[in-house]
């Protein structure tokens, strides 16, 4: 059981901003040149507070990117800018975007908050681990506004009913609305608040019989778990269930048509001991698998989609050419170990000389472009390519349900949730 809840959100005013123009992308996908065009786009771009940028004469605690953002948040609000709204409320936000393989579809989400604690006694299952480095960039900024600022995004199952609610309440002009230059298209987002005090409990009553996963976001939620460990601790006589124990999330169905992960491939880096072709990598596998000729990465990666059904299926890419690397689909193991990419690691990467550890030091590269397989081995900024097929929402939830973590990469949700449709202060 799900204790979903309302909240109190600080919003963009429209009279004041054009929405699309103050909305970026989360903090974690941001480039530096991004964020510079983010700065150029709009004064009030939710990034200055989000994600700012650092000087050299920066000095911490002093005059940073932390204390820059919490006098952004501070002015935002004394002029405007940003607005507070009561009594507390969800957000439902309408997200269309272009789907990688063509037309557009739209996800819906609702902006809420759930409990910030340990994950043992977390309402949100995870899948993935995290790293020290983000997370204490980000409670650094949240000690220094007091505010979250990017939801965490995260998918239910089981709230049975709410898809009436949602449709009652997104109809009519939208509270704010805009487009957005998205990864591949422009993105329209529109939000409507829902304050009405009945559709309020029916959205949590229906939430509160579901189950959640984290999709994407563990840093933001450890995050904000750490913050309210230690505001408790400064404050141990605090009302139970104040705002500083509760994070924002975006949730969404898990069998919403709009639901896209893209994959990440997986690009080998030169290296001793590291198989150097196709055929020292079929060598090395020892008749485990099966290969198919393929006329380059894309083709390959078209092929071994077509069989993922039945097949552990993977286009490689090396000097010497192209090809699919498949072996039939056993259904034993743990969810974890049933997953391509997990497969991929332990069956193909090792023998072909990577191994966990030296994956963990760096020994692969990222890319999510299919061409991209062919243009690094062309450049040689890879000795082997290994294209995936994606994840899929119910594979995120086999993964979490058992108490296990998705290798690294393994997911891309896809289009990410905008930082700026509503902060909550806490």
């Amino acid at each position: 059981m799900a204790a979903v809840q309302p909240f109190e959100g600080t919003r963009f005013n429209p009279e004041h901003v054009r929405l699309g123009g103050v909305l970026a992308p989360p903090y974690d996908v941001i480039s530096a040149a991004q964020r510079d065009e983010l700065y150029g786009r709009d004064l009030r771009n939710i990034v200055r507070i989000d994600y700012g940028a650092t000087y050299p004469g920066d000095i911490a605690g002093v005059d940073d990117q932390y204390t820059r953002a919490a006098s952004f948040l501070r002015s935002w609000l004394d002029l405007g800018i940003l607005v507070r709204d009561e009594p507390a409320s969800f957000y439902v936000v309408d997200h269309s975007f272009q789907h990688p393989e063509g037309g557009e579809r739209r996800r819906r989400g609702v902006l809420a908050t759930v409990g910030a604690r340990p994950w043992e006694s977390s309402d949100l299952r995870p899948h993935e681990r995290t790293l020290r480095g983000p997370k204490a960039d980000r409670l650094a900024l949240v000690r220094a506004t007091r505010a979250q600022t990017s939801p965490i995004f995260a998918v239910w199952t089981g709230a049975g009913g709410i898809a009436e609610t949602l449709d009652a309440v997104a109809t009519g002009d939208a509270l704010l609305g805009g487009r957005i230059d998205g990864e591949i298209a422009s993105e329209k987002l529109l939000l409507w608040r829902v304050s009405d005090p009945e559709h309020v409990a029916s959205i949590a009553a229906a939430l509160h019989r579901s189950s959640l996963y984290v999709a994407d976001g563990h840093h933001r939620y450890e995050t904000a778990a750490a913050y309210a460990a230690e505001r408790r601790a400064a404050d141990p006589d605090a009302p139970e269930g104040a705002a500083f124990e509760r994070c924002l999330v975006y949730l969404t169905a898990a069998d919403d048509p709009g639901i896209t992960i893209l994959p990440t491939h997986r690009l080998v880096r030169p290296g001793p001991g590291i198989a150097f072709s196709l055929d020292d990598l079929w060598a090395r596998l020892d008749d485990a698998y099966e290969t198919l000729p393929a006329a380059d990465g894309r083709s390959a990666l078209a092929a071994a989609a077509s069989m993922h059904a039945t097949h552990h299926a993977f286009a490689v890419v090396a000097h010497d050419g192209a090809a699919v690397l498949r072996r039939p689909r056993r259904f034993d193991g743990s969810p974890r170990d049933r997953l391509d990419v997990a497969v991929l690691e332990t069956e193909v990467l090792g023998p072909a000389g990577v191994s966990r550890d030296m994956i963990s030091g760096g020994a692969l590269a990222y890319t999510r472009d299919a061409d991209g397989l062919d243009t690094a081995i062309r450049r040689g900024e890879a000795t082997l390519a290994f294209g995936v097929s994606p994840v899929t929402a119910g594979e995120v939830i086999a993964v979490a349900d058992a108490g296990e973590t998705m290798p690294q990469k393994s997911t891309y949700f896809y289009p990410k949730v905008p930082t700026g449709l509503a902060l909550f202060e806490v």
